[in-house]
């Protein structure tokens, strides 16, 4: 992607004579000027200046066949696949991305074909084909089975973004999330019933040979690919119950509580199979693999545990972490971990993570440096938009210091977030749309001070037991507020 690129944002700006109405006003915006983040932390902003040069050197724009896209596949693949774009659609937002995002969330729920037995392309590539090394016809290709909720999660998160309602209400998605709850689940024994007694092998091609990976890894039931054996993984599980998540609060943003109901019963049950089947009490960790041999295994999967909030005990989440931080990971799966450590409360942790992930072996896997923007913007500075509530959220989570975000893309406009350490918080809403901004801060106390207003605080705790104290101040469009403790 070019740094001359212009985003020409159409946004209100308040006209300086009193009683006028707003006027619209054509504002252009650098590509360079996007996300622009400045730290007195140096090695937090070393790190996120490498981030984001680096993610926005796998970025193109609609000079190729498919469109515009960025990278989300092995380096030099010149492709994007349906894992890699849900973990990075949030970090390539805040960079600009946004017609990336939707033109290839679009590409994988267009692609959704009986023939495939409602599976879409796993990966497809910049000429708008099948990439070669995942797919050789429709009988003969290779797949994860996480991969239609993950996108459907994400396509929520893009939505609370973006605002824009095709993500929740546009025909092709629409398509591509009904399918996905209804044909997809039964033709690969995906229900809650059954999910545990499935076939390590389905819908195989007559000439099934399980040397062939085209034909073994047709329908893997986990994003872990080497296991052999394995029926269902409880990466998978996880996802179901992501993906029936989003899928009920998308119905019900489309007015049909019927809907939303079943589908929110639908996560609940996949949530209490994990809990109650999943659980090991004796070593106090979750079980990650269920095999032919009817056995649990472990290895990966815990990390999808967090990432797709697929438990709502305390104890078993810092269990969860905890195990987490005793083994070694991949970069795919260390690139999550800043963002997801953050928000569960384990800062230190999360800023480790944040800051070696820049010099750490395959950091060029463009999972990471995407991984790293997101865990700065929505991790350290709790930066989060809800387009379904109109609020904005935000939350310091780094002790001393300035922390400031510029020109991050919100409803079609921007927004600007400062921290002066955990003390206070400045937020600047350059959108064309009133918004409530959920202040929050670290500690317990009883009032925070809104540009001079003195607003008793709603105290919570976070996962790892924070204590954070919250007040909700009106934040009308092109307006700046403060909020400080008191």
């Amino acid at each position: 992607m070019k740094n001359t690129t212009l985003l020409y944002l159409s946004v209100s700006l308040l006209i300086s004579a009193c009683g006028n109405e707003a006027a619209k006003v054509k504002q252009e915006i650098q590509t360079e000027d996007i996300a622009v983040f400045t730290s007195s932390d140096s090695v937090l902003q070393k790190s996120f200046n490498w981030a984001k040069k680096q993610a926005l050197s796998y970025a193109h724009d609609s000079n190729d066949p498919v469109g515009a896209w960025y990278e989300a596949a092995l380096p030099q693949r010149e492709a994007f696949c349906m894992r890699d774009i849900s973990h990075q659609s949030v970090g390539a937002h805040i960079l600009g991305l946004s017609k990336h995002n939707k033109n290839m969330m679009r590409k994988f729920a267009q692609n959704i074909s009986e023939s495939r037995d409602y599976c879409s392309f796993w990966e497809i590539n910049r000429y708008d084909k099948p990439a070669p090394a995942d797919y050789a016809s429709d009988s003969e290709f290779w797949y994860n089975l996480n991969a239609n909720f993950d996108v459907m999660q994400t396509c929520l998160k893009m939505y609370e973004w973006t605002a824009d309602s095709d993500y929740i209400s546009g025909k092709d998605f629409t398509n591509f999330y009904d399918l996905s709850v209804n044909e997809y689940l039964d033709k690969w024994q995906l229900r809650p019933e059954n999910i545990m007694d499935r076939p390590s092998y389905m819908n195989q091609a007559p000439d099934f040979n399980e040397a062939n990976n085209f034909h073994s890894c047709r329908g893997l039931p986990s994003y872990v690919e080497n296991f052999r054996g394995l029926t269902l993984g409880v990466d998978l599980l996880a996802a179901l119950h992501s993906g029936f998540e989003a899928y009920s609060r998308m119905a019900a943003l489309n007015g049909d509580a019927p809907k939303a109901a079943k589908a929110a019963n639908m996560a609940t049950a996949y949530r209490d199979i994990i809990d109650s089947k999943w659980w090991d009490e004796e070593n106090n960790r979750y079980n990650t693999f269920w095999t032919t041999e009817k056995k649990f295994y472990r290895g990966e999967g815990v990390p999808f545990i967090l990432w797709f909030d697929a438990t709502d005990m305390t104890d078993r989440k810092n269990a969860s972490v905890n195990d987490i931080l005793a083994g070694e990971w991949n970069v795919e799966n260390m690139s999550a971990f800043p963002a997801l450590f953050y928000s569960l409360g384990y800062n230190d942790e999360a800023y480790r993570f944040l800051t070696m992930l820049p010099s750490t072996n395959r950091s060029e896997y463009p999972e990471v440096s995407y991984g790293l923007v997101e865990g700065v913007v929505c991790g350290a500075m709790g930066l989060k938009p809800s387009a379904s509530d109109k609020s904005i959220y935000s939350l310091s989570r780094i002790d001393n210091g300035i922390c400031e975000i510029k020109n991050v893309p919100v409803f079609g406009g921007f927004v600007s977030l400062r921290h002066d350490g955990m003390q206070s918080s400045e937020i600047e809403n350059n959108t064309d749309t009133d918004l409530m901004w959920h202040a929050s801060f670290q500690g317990e106390h009883q009032f925070l001070d809104a540009d001079g207003e003195k607003i008793k605080s709603v105290v919570s705790s976070d996962v790892k037991g924070n204590t954070i104290s919250t007040i909700m101040v009106k934040l009308p469009k092109n307006s700046k507020k403060s909020v400080k403790v008191v």
